[in-house]
């Protein structure tokens, strides 16, 4: 498309939808500053330092003096951030391998990672019910992770369960289906429900929760650990993804340490889980350099694709890779862990690539 290989046309459609950054995507209940003031500060932000304000709300802005946001990389889906990213680090030819989860899968398995067992796929012509009682049975598992090939953001997964009455699928909430009524709306990947680490099950238990870990492969052939945020679902939800109404919260990949503070998608804050009450400050995920060394492992093997965020699960002996994000939000990992370039290697590895996108992000360090 036009728009795709023209950055400038972008920018152009991005300034006219200012006004939608502006009423929506700033919470006005919590902002200190006045609206003339927002106003200018997402001129500056446009104009100064070529980005897009999508991310003030998020990683409120406002609290901070505009000093502190050349640190601030932004959303990877912004005009000069995009068209840098896909020339240098995340070519979009070779997202597919990433995106399809059942190629994702082959690979992973290639490279050594820990993945679930995949026992299959279903889709709407298949007699559903038939397919998964043969991976019931095969499995000896009552319960089965169903996945939608191309999904993303956990939209449209959904937990088979074999149990007295028959097998129904649940999706968290009232998402629940009759007894043998079963169906899905598109082609799905049939997975084991990975039986994770029991302290981290006690704050989110009918969840898979996640860490996505963010890695860049620098020009030194290096792998860079860049961010990371630990995801947590809420209520029944069977996914820890924010569009199901989960919480995220920053960690620091040093050490494994939960910061002390998690957003949902609306960006409210949370010291502690909703539903369980978990307070986050200090918490340490269990066997995080496990976590590090497979993200490690995964990005060196993929230096084809030099950015790359890792949905990884503890359990009870160590970690499984759930997923591989080719395009990984980056507003989510500022949001949560704070700004990339607080971290001079990760300014580094971003410079040596030509990723930055502003003379005072140059300047930086």
């Amino acid at each position: 498309m036009f728009s795709e290989s023209h950055p400038l046309v972008r920018r152009v459609i991005r300034f006219l939808l200012l006004p939608y950054c502006f009423a929506r995507l700033v919470n006005w209940h919590e902002c200190t500053k006045s609206r003339l003031e927002v106003m200018m500060d997402f001129f500056y932000i446009f104009f100064v330092l070529n980005d897009y304000p999508d991310n003030y709300g998020p990683c409120r802005l406002w609290e901070l003096d505009r000093e502190a946001w050349d640190k601030y990389y932004g959303s990877n889906y912004n005009p000069y951030q995009k068209g840098k990213l896909r020339k240098e680090v995340n070519p979009l030819e070779l997202q597919v391998v990433f995106n399809d989860k059942q190629v994702c899968d082959l690979l992973c398995r290639g490279v050594g990672a820990p993945v679930p067992q995949c026992w299959g796929t279903v889709g709407p012509g298949d007699d559903l019910v038939a397919k998964l009682t043969m991976m019931f049975k095969l499995s000896g598992a009552s319960r089965l992770v169903v996945k939608p090939v191309y999904g993303h953001a956990g939209i449209g997964v959904q937990m088979a369960i074999l149990d007295k009455d028959g097998i129904r699928l649940h999706t968290g909430g009232r998402g629940r289906s009759p007894a043998g009524v079963c169906s899905v709306k598109e082609q799905c990947i049939v997975q084991e429900v990975v039986t994770q680490d029991a302290t981290i099950s006690a704050i989110a238990p009918s969840s898979i929760n996640t860490v996505r870990v963010l890695t860049m492969y620098t020009k030194a052939e290096q792998v860079l650990v860049i961010g990371a945020s630990m995801r947590f679902g809420v209520g029944d939800s069977v996914v820890d993804n924010w569009s199901a109404g989960g919480v995220a919260v920053g960690v620091n990949h040093e050490t494994g340490h939960l910061l002390s503070v998690a957003f949902d998608k609306k960006g409210n804050r949370y010291l502690r889980h909703p539903a369980s009450q978990f307070e986050f400050a200090n918490f340490r995920i269990p066997r995080w350099h496990l976590v590090v060394e497979l993200a490690a492992k995964v990005q060196a093997a993929c230096p084809f694709n030099r950015l790359l965020g890792m949905d990884i699960a503890l359990t009870e002996d160590g970690v499984v890779l759930i997923e591989i994000n080719a395009d990984a939000d980056l507003v989510f990992q500022e949001q949560t862990s704070g700004p990339l370039f607080a971290n001079k290697a990760t300014w580094t590895a971003f410079r040596e690539y030509g990723l930055l996108i502003n003379r005072r992000q140059e300047r930086l360090y």
